[in-house]
């Protein structure tokens, strides 16, 4: 190797060196910047009414169906164009004026659906009071004429096939004398057998075939087992079905606020990635960072509006003209709160990359846009109390899944 090849490579390790540092050095940077806008352990200041705030509009669903994994997304809120106002955007002060003058974000606590019940993930799906639930179910008892091991059980609902994911069967255990899924207790015999069937979710109602199939599944499970099966009338479970499809229409929302480039530089994904895990936020498998509260319960996610998702492996590569932040309505306690803390947060984010905050039009948000949305929110939960399905609630978790 000649002494000039020699001085070329030297040269080229020299920069690759120089640049991994450099991006390092930038990284760090923002992550002190974002510790000091988002303390760990602030002040609740949301308490304070003027930062209950919401946007002109909300995004369309069609542009965040990347980002759930249902199959059917409703209606988000949004006031008429012609009647949103559009504001100039706020001039941006430094970025040092801004971190002192931000007030820190507390975390918020969902509310349980009753003072008597546990923390809400444990309200979630695998509750067998929710579900055997019949506001949301249709629920089918077994009799059985003496005690069946559940060897014998698994068995012959197995060779039923598939029932689906609505479908859930649950014993009682007759050691605690308290329901469980199916296999999941201690008792090795069971006298006591439930069958369910959540008659609506995000993708849609359940369906007159849909409950004749069931029925029929769980009477040959039943006659295998030699039990009898109390089967409830199907046609008001089908009008309650229909109703609980036509409420989950009416009331299923997601809340968006963006956060844009102002000048067209794109923001670094790193710098986005310093400051929302340093706001409490943590990256998920879907490719969004998710705020969740103590007890576990997802409050919002932040994505990104490019197509591209965050991932770990692509963050240091990624550069994006946009984020997201995403709110789900019916599936959050204490709603005007988290969304308050999701607002702070990505005015905040702005202010550090320079960027700024719009609504799904690009537009800058507007008090009048504002007042328009919160009253809109106001009669959601509205409805959703007088229907007995609190948002956030067991009830509302798995209706809205």
């Amino acid at each position: 190797m000649s002494e000039l090849q020699i001085s070329l490579l030297a040269i080229g390790l020299l920069i690759v060196v120089g640049v991994y540092g450099f991006n390092r050095f930038q990284e760090r940077k923002y992550r002190r910047i974002a510790e000091k806008a988002f303390p760990a352990k602030p002040e609740d200041v949301l308490l304070d009414s003027g930062s209950d705030t919401l946007p002109d509009t909300l995004p369309d669903a069609h542009e965040i169906a990347g980002f759930r994994k249902e199959s059917r997304i409703e209606p988000v809120v949004s006031a008429p164009p012609e009647e949103l106002p559009v504001e100039p955007a706020e001039e941006w002060v430094a970025e040092e004026e801004i971190i002192e003058e931000i007030e820190p974000i507390p975390a918020v606590e969902s509310q349980p659906e009753e003072e008597v019940k546990p923390p809400l993930v444990a309200q979630h799906e695998d509750r067998p009071d929710v579900l055997q639930d019949e506001t949301i179910n249709y629920r089918v008892q077994l009799h059985l004429s003496e005690p069946v091991g559940i060897a014998t059980l698994i068995e012959a609902i197995q060779r039923q096939g598939d029932f689906g994911k609505r479908v859930h069967w649950l014993d009682m255990n007759s050691l605690t004398g308290r329901w469980e899924e199916l296999g999941q207790g201690s008792a090795e015999e069971y006298l006591n057998i439930v069958a369910t069937l959540q008659l609506a979710d995000r993708s849609g109602p359940v369906s007159e075939p849909d409950l004749a199939a069931f029925c029929s599944q769980v009477q040959a499970v039943a006659d295998d087992l030699m039990a009898i099966a109390e089967f409830p009338d199907r046609q008001p479970a089908l009008a309650r079905a229909a109703a609980l499809d036509q409420f989950g229409a009416d009331v299923d929302v997601l809340i968006g606020v963006n956060v844009i480039t102002q000048n067209g530089v794109a923001f670094a994904a790193t710098k986005v990635r310093a400051m929302a895990e340093a706001a409490g936020m943590k990256l998920q498998p879907d490719g969004a960072f998710h705020f969740f509260n103590e007890e576990g319960a997802d409050l919002f996610s932040l994505a990104n509006l490019d197509p591209a998702p965050f991932s770990a492996e692509n963050i240091r590569q990624l550069s994006t003209h946009g984020v997201t932040f995403l709110f789900d309505v019916p599936r959050v306690a204490d709603g005007v709160r988290v969304f308050n803390q999701m607002l702070m947060l990505a005015r905040q984010m702005a202010s550090s990359l320079g960027g700024q905050v719009v609504d799904d039009n690009r537009r800058p948000l507007s008090d009048a846009g504002i007042a328009r949305i919160k009253q809109q929110l106001a009669d959601i939960y509205a409805r959703m109390e007088a229907q007995q399905i609190k948002s956030g609630s067991a009830r509302a978790l798995r209706l809205f899944s």
